[in-house]
This record gives structure tokens, sequence and C-alpha cells, in this order.
């Protein structure tokens, strides 16, 4: 964001609330005006630039450049094929990488990846916030493995936080927020994995962990509503219903405002038809 603009966002986050329509144009007209790229220059995707070394770019929880979505001509000689939720990934030196037409791209770990924590005692990851919680479960009528795995940790969140609404005056003012963003990730064909409301979450670089019950970082489906600053370099721009989302392998974010400030929030992952429509591999 511009200094200009932060000044304007500062500004009218101290300006008195506006209701109504006019109250809506202007908090239209502010995402607006919040661009994560700037629009007036070619970009030219990851996938689509010059080939990488493998030995170039650096294990997906370091703190140094991962190039997700960069091409490699060949994998390492020594790598180990893994296979999740039905995808085959090939693995080398905390490194993934999926095929790409002849060739293959870096990619992020699978969901369910485990990193000891040792391994990132020099890597800052960001604490993320969340703009609701869920505290209703809802199935998805998906049948691929992703969306169960997606059902199954819902379940067992709706429940937990069901309870904790009861405690947590923070998520009954959320419930709101919480509705529109489902209704309208399901109108688009969207699936959301729930976060829990005592629950912290990390992120970087596109992807999200949580602190699992061995005191380990695993990598987990991104939670819808939750807010980050920026997007990774591989990020694409995708239009939905008409409207414009941005794009980070199958999850989907959008612009929104709390409290006069832009954020990415996760909207929904693509899975299924969907999923396969827009995937590169």
């Amino acid at each position: 964001m511009s200094e200009q603009q932060q000044q304007q966002s500062n500004a009218q986050s101290n300006a008195p609330a506006v209701s109504g329509a006019q109250g809506d144009r202007n908090e239209a007209a502010r995402v607006q005006s919040f661009r994560i790229d700037n629009h007036d220059v070619v970009r030219v995707p990851p996938r689509e630039r010059d080939y990488m070394p493998y030995s170039y770019h650096h294990s997906f929880y370091g703190r140094d450049p991962h190039y997700f979505g960069y091409r490699v001509e060949v994998l390492p000689p020594r790598y180990t094929r893994v296979r999740y939720y039905g995808v085959d990934y090939y693995y080398y030196n905390n490194c993934y990488y999926r095929p790409y037409g002849s060739h293959y791209v870096i990619c992020r770990p699978p969901v369910g990846v485990i990193v000891e924590r040792a391994s990132l005692v020099d890597v800052v990851l960001a604490a993320v916030t969340f703009s609701f919680y869920n505290n209703v479960y809802r199935s998805y009528t998906g049948f691929d493995s992703y969306s169960r795995y997606i059902d199954q940790q819902n379940r067992t969140i709706a429940q937990n936080n069901a309870i904790l609404a009861r405690q947590n005056s923070m998520i009954a003012l959320n419930l709101t927020s919480a509705q529109d963003s489902y209704t309208l990730a399901n109108r688009l064909g969207l699936a959301q994995s729930y976060a829990y409301a005592n629950q912290p979450y990390y992120y970087q670089d596109g992807v999200f962990y949580i602190i699992n019950s061995r005191g380990q970082y695993q990598v987990i489906v991104p939670p819808a509503g939750a807010l980050v600053d920026e997007l990774p370099d591989d990020f694409d721009t995708i239009v939905l219903g008409g409207t414009e989302f941005y794009r980070v392998d199958d999850t989907i974010y959008r612009v929104i405002l709390v409290s006069g400030r832009p954020y990415l929030e996760v909207l929904g992952q693509m899975y299924g038809t969907m999923a396969r429509r827009y995937s590169l591999f």
C-alpha cells in the first residue's frame, strides 16, 4: 500500500461510521483502492519464468525464498516419492515438487506435513488474526479426499466453538460475518475450513500451521476468516461469480476491511471439479 493510501485508510478508520448505502459505497471504494499487485504492469507468473536449478531454492519452512510455483527441469537425484490425499509429491531436502507438463514445479507442503519445532528456531512465523470464527457445523457434498478432510476437521472444531461461544463474546459478535462469508463461499462452490477459537495459528508464504498436541508445527488447510497482509509471489487473480478474487493453490482470498484497514481474508477452498478446473497440475 502506498503512503497516500495508508494515510487515507487511517483517516477513514478514525472517521465516524456511515450507515446504509453510502457507508457500503465508501467501504467498497476503500477495498477497491487496495491492490496487492500493480495492474498496470504485465505480471509474469513464476511458472512461466526461467527454469531454476533444484539446488537453488530452500526448504519450505526456511526464512530464505521458497520460490513456490517456479519450474525445475529435473528432480534432485535422491528424491523420495510421497503420496498425500491421492496426490503424488516428490520430496528432497525439505522441499516438495509436483509434475507440471514435462517438468516440475516447486510447491507448498501438503496438508498434514509435520515440522519439528527445532527446525523453525530461527524462522519468524506470523501470528494469524481472524475476522470471525464459526460455531456451526456444516457438511459438504464433495466426495474427494480433500473435502472429507475439511468435513472431519470442522465437525470437531464446531463442537468446541459451540461451547466457547457461550463464553467468548467476540465469537457472538462475529456470527453475522461468519454467516455472510459462508453464504458467499457456498454460492461460489467453495468449502470452508474452520478455526479453533482458542488455537494459535501461524502463517508464512501461503502456508498455515498449528502446533499440534506433540508440540510440532503441522501444516493445515487455510481456515476461513484468517487475515494476512500479503500473498506469495505465485498468486493468481481469478473471477468467480463476476467478482475478482485471489488464488494461492486451492485457497481463495478476498480483500476486506477490518476497522478501516485492508486485509486479505481466506474465503474458502476450491475442491473437486472446481479445483481440477483451475489446477496447474
